[in-house]
């Protein structure tokens, strides 16, 4: 299947969302992740193939991917992204993943690094067009104040008093200790979703203080520095 490139737009000083037009009807549940593939040359070590969350919503209809992207340090699959031009497609298939929400009427507590809000956003999205409940605990770590969604999540928050919004910011970062401030862990569903080494980290954590294994869930982007 193809997308088409119909406009990007920068949300913060090096993260960019780009706005597809699926050329056939695509259906998905907030929070799940599509297959990209952008064919390129010279192609480095990492390929021409991604799998990116959607950023946006369901109820939105076109397909959102955010991701943040750093001239010097950028793989050539991000390069030519950030250089295609309105109307070229792109390749995707393999719409899957379970990072999603399928009772809102339990309890979440989300746990959000950097680039990793990405999923979160579909979700709270869609969960707030639909009217459901957002029982929602956010809590969203950020090298500094450049947050990415900050004000449609923050204005959710303001329509949906159970949508809580905590932002964390280097040298803070998410831990026991610093969840535990903010929020109880009781009766609550965790989802972690950020850079790899963090989700791993909060993951094995969450286990080991006795979160039970099918009330975590986790959403992990490979490359990026951990929060």
């Amino acid at each position: 299947m193809k997308l088409k490139l119909v406009s990007k737009r920068q949300e913060i000083l090096d993260v960019t969302t780009f706005i597809f037009e699926p050329q056939e009807k695509i259906k998905w549940i907030a929070g799940q992740y599509l297959h990209w593939v952008l064919h390129h040359e010279p192609t480095d070590d990492r390929g021409s193939d991604r799998w990116f969350t959607i950023s946006s919503a369901p109820f939105e209809k076109e397909i959102h991917i955010t991701t943040r992207f750093n001239k010097e340090r950028s793989s050539s699959f991000k390069n030519k992204l950030f250089s295609l031009e309105i109307g070229k497609s792109i390749e995707n298939s393999y719409l899957e993943g379970d990072f999603i929400v399928t009772d809102p009427n339990k309890k979440y507590i989300f746990l959000a690094g950097g680039i990793g809000i990405t999923p979160f956003r579909s979700i709270i999205k869609q969960l707030d067009h639909d009217k459901l409940p957002i029982n929602v605990d956010l809590l969203y770590a950020n090298h500094d104040q450049n947050i990415v969604f900050k004000k449609e999540l923050e204005e959710i928050s303001k329509r949906n008093p159970n949508f809580k919004i905590t932002y964390i910011f280097s040298p803070e970062h998410i831990d026991e200790n610093k969840i535990k401030q903010i929020v109880s862990f009781q009766n609550k569903i965790i989802y972690v979703s950020g850079p790899e080494l963090m989700v791993e980290d909060l993951i094995k954590m969450l286990k080991e203080i006795g979160i039970k294994e099918e009330n975590i869930k986790g959403d992990w982007f490979p490359n990026y520095p951990k929060f």
